[in-house]
């Protein structure tokens, strides 16, 4: 079985956009003396929502908006532009549809804005202190050859799980079978949950949606059945060729969760038995054993045939 495998090569822009990024994320932000603002600068702002939408108003006393920057409304960066801190201004911003918020998505709220400050971002110097300030680096150079191995070790794992999802739905292709109907309701069910989960991590309340749950339910149809013959199918690979998972693999995950949730690792396992992590911890130790396994001989395969 031929495997669809590339690597994306480390260029200099690669290295000097993940620098750039770091830079931001080390800059400060600077009061300077009040003056009337202009896009680029950072405004400091006590918001709050005076008309538009029901329910309690939005409030923010200590609100920091990035005039002219994409990710902030239009309305705000044109309102706020020219103002100085203590001046103060109403006006109403319309969200789009399809904005996070559900609360205010399409929506016109009017809001009252007082600035309070205005500040400058200050990107730290692109030099060897630089560098050594974020750790064991000497000079400017090694950290982009870290930042190199790093981008390089990234894409090769992006580009390993991209075959390996390629591999399985081969071997979907490959093997007609019918599927217990069980699994798939299963499987669906699992989904299902996995979607509520999402939008509900988005801070939109699922009951708050009118949704067609036995159509969600049968679009999500086809996807159940051909993760539930991937599974089966990985499942005999790893029967046949006497894949396991050790209790070695098992403990070093729950010392893992035990360092992350800072408990003991005893109570850790204690909780993953009675509430079945632990056999899926399991499962997914072997299945991602299998997937590796499949993928090696995939390669040699394809170096074969060359």
């Amino acid at each position: 079985m031929p495997v669809p495998y590339e690597e994306k090569p480390v260029t200099d822009e690669n290295i000097a956009e993940r620098i750039e990024t770091i830079r931001n994320q080390k800059a400060e932000f600077v009061n300077e003396d009040p003056r009337p603002l202009a896009d680029g600068d950072f405004a400091v702002v006590s918001l709050k929502s005076i008309g538009g939408i029901d329910g309690p108003p939005i409030e923010n006393n200590e609100m920091v908006l990035h005039l002219g920057d994409a990710e902030t409304m239009p309305e705000f960066t044109e309102n706020l532009r020219g103002m100085s801190p203590e001046e103060e201004k109403e006006f109403d911003v319309t969200y789009p549809e399809d904005y996070a918020q559900d609360r205010i998505a399409g929506k016109t709220v009017r809001f009252q804005v007082l600035v309070k400050a205005v500040r400058r971002k200050e990107l730290p110097e692109l030099n060897d202190e630089f560098a050594r300030d974020l750790g064991d680096y000497q000079t400017l150079d090694e950290l982009k050859e870290a930042i190199r191995k790093a981008i390089a070790a990234e894409s090769q794992y992006a580009a390993q799980q991209e075959a390996k999802v390629k591999l399985v739905d081969e071997l979907v292709n490959a093997h007609e079978f019918p599927v217990p109907e069980a699994y798939i309701e299963r499987q669906i069910k699992a989904q299902v949950e996995g979607y509520l989960r999402e939008i509900a991590g988005r801070g939109v309340d699922p009951n708050t949606l009118k949704l067609d749950w036995e159509q969600i339910k049968k679009s999500q149809r086809d996807k159940a059945i051909r993760d539930v013959k991937g599974s089966l199918l990985i499942e005999k690979v790893a029967d046949a060729e006497s894949i396991h998972t050790t209790n070695d693999e098992v403990d070093k995950e729950i010392q893992r969760f035990a360092r992350q949730e800072r408990e003991p690792a005893a109570a850790i396992r204690m909780r993953f038995e009675k509430d079945g992590t632990l056999g899926r911890i399991a499962s997914r130790i072997r299945t991602e054993k299998t997937l590796n396994f499949l993928f090696e001989n995939a390669r040699k395969t394809a170096k074969a045939a060359d």
